[in-house]
């Protein structure tokens, strides 16, 4: 048979022949596997490899959905029902790999295509053409981009020290960065954890400048050195969108700035978040039923430890719509849905906070906050109302239980008046939570746990930080925590119910037989709780040390390295 003749024959035994011979459809194919390869072989794997993930499992999900999806588009007979259900098959296992990535990492790292934070990044890359070393860019109080300045502006060599400062402390994951006049000049300082940690020492008119340069980004007056300002503004970053709370003030050595960094997000803690142990939150559990909202809490903790977040995470376990919930506060930090937050003037010398405290009561609440009990007649109003008034959660500054029931009495200044109304009185501290990706097993001696108190079935819980991680055939520091060894806080509480027994102890004046009272119905002490929460791996030995330390005592005791050898843990001035 003639070879010209070949063609001819095909197409007249079978006429859908000619579908075959389309080069659209071989395009369409390269063109959904190709991409699909590329992302897995040179995104993916390096992803999954630098967050230590099971990659040979993943590549094998990867491999075998690809060679179904091929077999599909070529085995289904009608191409155009196979090729998207080829699709379809490629794109489970990504979206897979992104929900199981974001499970595990960090929030500042996880993959947020479709919000409007990728949209502002390329925004303020297009901002920053021509000038590569800017890493970030501000955006007003009202959200409008501020220009980072140019090569030939001055204002540049500011913008680069400002980065100097905030681009470290973000990449550490910093709450807070605070820039100050101290002993040695001025002192740049970084809040990590908890933990205060040194950065970049400024000369004392580069710290003016940089001070300046920040508050024209947030708008504030520039000219004020002296009187308090604060602004809430935002910046893009290496860690994209953050919010910005700054404070400046002045006074006569020198200006003062304290930027916080997402300062709400880390204020809205949900109540069952705390850290409460499950005896203490059966002690906090009637007082948000109906015919249990009377009394008074006290809520104490040192300064920096957590009182604000635990004050309106007591708030937010009641339902703001079925109660009437009202506050009184210096400064409101955070507006929780449906609370009446009341911020008092203290420039309003004919409205004292104890006058205004007094309206609020009149006004029949439920659930009142009060935030500040250092201002005279504040305490003896709140406990004005006794066991019939509405639920009053009263926050103090105050180190430890017995501390914060002795200035309640002397605030009140009637031991009666002040014994009567209290339910409970919770204190607490804030601990660094151990790093999930590089914490270690740590089988500490069976004397030590005896010491302790953790039992040795525990044992096998107990972990340390690391902060580091074996990549391939060499050491380096964990991408999770970058190298500390911890992520994130937890809080550890002491909650002291006030049985009737323990109340006339305390009307007797004999605080020392109350709490031995609430501890005969187990009342877990703060080192007690912190102690359970090492042996539930939650944070370490050595992070209990450095939190629990008496003063005077080194605080940062030596942890066994993942080699051996002695290595000290990280101390705070916090």
């Amino acid at each position: 048979m003639p070879i010209d003749l070949l063609p001819s024959l095909v197409l007249a035994v079978q006429p859908d022949a000619v579908l075959l011979l389309s080069v659209v459809k071989p395009v369409l194919l390269l063109a959904t596997f190709i991409p699909y390869g590329w992302v897995v072989s040179s995104r993916l794997e390096a992803d999954a490899r630098y967050f230590h993930f099971n990659v040979v499992m993943w590549n094998s999900v990867f491999l075998a959905t690809a060679a179904i999806a091929l077999a599909v588009a070529l085995l289904v007979p009608i191409f155009w029902l196979g090729w998207p259900i080829a699709m379809l098959l490629l794109a489970s296992p990504l979206l897979g790999y992104w929900k199981f990535r974001d499970a595990r990492v960090p929030e500042e790292r996880r993959y947020k295509p479709f919000s409007g934070e990728l949209r502002e990044k390329l925004e303020a890359r297009r901002a920053r053409r021509g000038i590569a070393k800017a890493q970030i860019s501000f955006l007003g109080p009202k959200g409008e981009v501020r220009n980072v300045p140019g090569k030939d502006d001055p204002l540049l060599e500011v913008h680069m020290r400002v980065e100097e400062l905030l681009v470290p402390a973000l990449e550490r994951r910093a709450s807070r960065v605070d820039v100050a006049p101290g002993k040695n000049g001025i002192a740049a300082t970084a809040l990590v954890d908890g933990v205060r940690s040194s950065l970049a020492a400024l000369a004392p008119e580069t710290a003016a400048s940089v001070i300046d340069y920040v508050k024209a980004q947030a708008g504030l007056d520039v000219a004020d050195r002296r009187r308090r300002q604060q602004q809430e503004f935002k910046l893009n970053g290496p860690t994209g969108q953050v919010a910005l709370t700054l404070e400046t003030s002045g006074s006569s050595s020198g200006q003062t700035m304290r930027l916080d960094f997402a300062r709400k997000e880390r204020l809205s803690r949900p109540f069952d978040a705390l850290g409460l142990h499950e005896t203490q939150l059966a002690v906090l559990a009637p007082l948000a039923q109906l015919g249990e909202r009377h009394g008074v809490v006290l809520v104490a903790a040192p300064p920096g430890q957590g009182l604000t977040t635990t004050g309106y995470s007591l708030l937010s376990r009641h339902d703001a719509f079925t109660c009437n919930i009202k506050t009184l506060e210096r400064k409101i930090e955070l507006r929780l849905d449906g609370v009446d937050h009341v911020q008092w003037d203290a420039s309003n010398t004919s409205l004292p906070f104890a006058t205004q405290l007094q309206s609020i009561l009149r006004r029949d609440p439920d659930v009142v906050l009060v935030a500040d009990t250092t201002e005279p007649d504040v305490a003896a109003t709140a406990a004005g109302p006794g066991r019939d008034g509405p639920l009053i959660y009263v926050l103090m500054n105050q180190l430890g239980v017995a501390s914060a029931i002795t200035e309640w009495c002397r605030a009140v200044g009637d031991l009666k008046t002040a014994a009567r109304p209290l339910r409970a009185v919770m204190t607490m501290r804030t601990m660094r939570s151990l790093c999930p990706n590089c914490r270690q097993p740590f089988q500490p001696p069976p004397d030590q746990l005896k010491k302790l108190g953790i039992p040795e079935r525990a044992a096998g819980q107990i972990h340390r930080a690391v902060g580091k991680v074996q990549q391939r055939n060499r050491v380096e520091d964990c991408p999770v925590c970058q190298g500390s060894g911890y992520l994130g806080q937890i809080g550890v509480y002491e909650v002291m119910p006030i049985s009737e027994p323990a109340r006339e102890k305390l009307l007797a004046g004999d605080l020392k037989s109350a709490i031995a009272e609430a501890r005969r119905g187990r009342m877990l002490l703060l080192t007690e709780a912190a102690l359970a929460k090492v042996a539930a791996g939650q944070t370490s030995l050595e992070e209990f040390a450095r939190v629990f330390a008496p003063k005077g005592v080194d605080s940062r005791p030596a942890s066994t390295s993942a080699t051996g050898k002695a290595a000290p843990s990280e101390g705070s001035d916090a």
